[in-house]
């Protein structure tokens, strides 16, 4: 550890370290300089808990939050929570530990409030981190809708209606998520029904196809249910 009291001229501070090879100093000087700048980020924003640590406070708020609100939003929150839960287990898993293991001790600390600050991160760098976290799923979101938008051929009368690909969908489904990536990799456009956010959608779907689970896909008249990937390359 270097201490640096009593600073007269804090712009002309001079760090010398001693015992360190020609070839290493480089790279010494900037680790040290990266030192200095999360040393003045903390002294202006705080400090968090480091390695991963502040995903699971932010779980646990949101579960909070979610048992407050007590409404549909509340399942959502749920999720997010989850995922909040998963970044951090995934975190534990690349830095080669036992994912349960490990999991459910911090869990434990946070719960009794004896969660370690020795490993601190300057606050400032993880609210970074969450805006160009944020930023890219904007434009993920946005590119999504583009696609989806953009109508590539029409396909048979479906449901007394002149309609390009049709999916029906629903909130967590990954075959959802699949199919609309599959569709988008051989450049097809495609109409999404989200029957969780569209109740009429739901029994249209059931209308079309007999079933309740998602997805169902309509090309051409034609009705696939599940991703079905060799029907789907007849019918493309």
């Amino acid at each position: 550890m270097v201490l640096l009291s009593d600073v007269k001229n804090s712009n002309k501070t001079t760090i010398i370290i001693h015992g360190v090879q020609s070839r290493y100093q480089t790279h010494m000087e900037k680790l040290v300089k990266k030192a200095v700048k999360n040393g003045l980020n903390a002294l202006e924003s705080g400090v968090i808990p480091g390695y991963g640590v502040m995903y699971l406070f932010i779980a646990n708020k949101i579960r909070e939050a979610a048992i407050l609100a007590g409404n549909k939003e509340s399942i959502a929150m749920e999720g997010i929570a989850d995922v909040m839960d998963d970044i951090y287990k995934t975190l534990i898993r690349n830095a080669g530990d036992n994912r349960t293991d490990v999991y459910l001790l911090t869990k434990k600390s946070i719960a009794d409030g004896t969660i370690s600050i020795k490993n601190n991160i300057p606050a400032n760098l993880f609210i970074s981190e969450l805006q160009r976290t944020k930023e890219t799923i904007i434009s993920m979101l946005r590119t999504d809708e583009v696609l989806s938008a953009k109508p590539l051929y029409k396909t048979e009368s479906f449901g007394g209606e002149s309609s390009v690909v049709t999916i029906f969908t629903s909130d967590g489904c990954p075959w959802c998520a699949r199919t609309k990536e599959y569709l988008r990799s051989r450049g097809v456009s495609f109409k999404e029904i989200n029957v969780s956010r569209d109740p009429s959608g739901i029994q249209k779907m059931i209308n079309v196809s007999g079933q309740t689970g998602t997805p169902v896909i309509v090309i051409k008249g034609e009705v696939v249910v599940g991703f079905d990937e060799a029907r789907l390359n007849q019918l493309i």
